[in-house]
């Protein structure tokens, strides 16, 4: 999967979610890495949406994947934890946040 159409995935995913359950302000980067890596910026800050398809140096939390892992977690063929415990997801920085605003997210 091109990092475009990543992109474009996770944008409509993030601006469509309902994002009044997260009581606090984070921001964070996904890479993708393979034959067409990039870089996306989230924030949640005030009440306020930002995503980009940036690199960005200061955030709550970074995490990387492979474009296949981001297809399969698309697909369901992989659960996030699974993903994160077998080393096919990294992330650094404020792993807590991330873990607490996905589980709002998800519900």
């Amino acid at each position: 999967m091109k990092f475009e159409e990543c992109y474009a995935i996770i944008k409509e995913k993030f601006e469509k979610k309902d994002m009044s359950k997260v009581d606090k302000d984070f921001s964070g980067v996904l890479t993708i890495t393979g034959d067409d890596p990039g870089c996306v910026y989230m924030s949640y800050v005030g009440g306020q949406k930002i995503i980009e398809p940036v690199k960005h140096d200061k955030a709550s939390v970074f995490v990387s994947m492979s474009s296949q892992t981001f297809e399969d977690l698309l697909q369901k063929k992989i659960e996030p934890f699974k993903a994160f415990s077998t080393g096919k997801v990294k992330a650094k920085g404020n792993i807590f946040l991330a873990m607490s605003i996905y589980k709002k997210l998800k519900q």
